[in-house]
């Protein structure tokens, strides 16, 4: 079993300060290229609620409308500096097995237990997810549903933890069926396609949801509380929220004002090694994708 790592109230601030560093860059590219994006989850809550980190949240995490999704992937590779951050999202040569996308700095190391057999980038990332339209019928939304938890399958390529026993025993059987890596790219890009073309007609949508994890795959969300974005106080500066994030965190949280138990409160990665002035290839084959372990 992989040795985690515990952090220090020190190695955490390190943690919060690099991502803070990122998301800056991130935010102001979006705003360069007039794409709406604001942070999400866990950040959102921190915004609102702290004015910054949660005092124990060891990530960022930013969202961005599908829309606005296809021309930050178009244009991140054309504008950004891809030197420091590179931007990784699944293809038929690149998985990660991770539900979101992500950026990542390539002069940072930040290994978890999820990632350590693997040859991907291994930098200190910042995740981004999409909003995706939904159908406004009720069968078109459980047809959405299923497609999308497909994706979200064969995009992890692992059963799910902290799930029921019936799905963990169906994850099983369907990867067991497609076992290569080629046969799940295309299972997961096919079901992508049908699962987001509702997004063709984003304009016209009244509800929003995004393809990761039970429950939250599940949820639908008025997409008029996306339709524009306010900056607050986020630390030394501000970063964008929706106008709904009020009514976002209270269907997400309940009373989000309220801070969780102690056993909660706890950073979300489960962290193998972690160097944040050393760029992860330095440590290929010695703290990550070390074959024969």
């Amino acid at each position: 079993m992989t040795e985690l790592k515990i952090l220090s109230s020190d190695e955490l601030k390190q943690i919060q300060s690099k991502s803070l560093e990122m998301a800056k860059y991130v935010i102001g590219f979006c705003k360069e290229n007039e794409i709406k994006a604001f942070l999400f989850a866990g950040s959102m809550l921190g915004a609102v609620r702290d004015k910054g980190f949660i005092q124990w949240d060891d990530d960022i995490d930013i969202m961005l409308l599908a829309p606005d999704y296809d021309k930050f992937i178009k244009l991140w590779d054309k504008k950004a500096n891809t030197d420091k951050y590179s931007l990784c999202i699944q293809t038929k040569s690149y998985n990660d097995h991770t539900l979101s996308g992500s950026i990542r700095d390539n002069n940072t190391t930040f290994i978890t237990d999820s990632t350590v057999d693997l040859d991907v980038n291994q930098g200190l990332a910042i995740d981004f997810d999409v909003l995706h339209a939904c159908p406004n019928s009720k069968i078109g939304q459980q047809l959405q549903l299923l497609c999308a938890a497909g994706c979200s399958l064969f995009k992890a390529g692992r059963v799910p933890a902290r799930q029921s026993k019936t799905i963990k025993y169906i994850s099983k059987i369907l990867l067991s069926i497609f076992r290569s890596q080629g046969l799940r790219y295309l299972v997961w890009s096919t079901l992508y396609k049908l699962a987001s073309l509702p997004d063709k007609h984003f304009e016209r949508a009244k509800y929003v949801r995004e393809f990761s994890m039970f429950p939250f795959i599940t949820w639908l969300y008025p997409k008029k509380w996306f339709d524009d974005v306010v900056f607050i106080p986020f630390e030394d500066t501000k970063m964008p929220v929706p106008i709904g994030a009020k009514k976002y965190l209270k269907k997400r949280y309940n009373n989000y004002l309220e801070l969780p138990s102690e056993e909660d409160r706890h950073p979300e990665h489960r962290i193998v090694f972690m160097d944040l002035e050393t760029p992860y290839v330095k440590y290929r084959g010695k703290k990550y994708f070390v074959k024969g372990n």
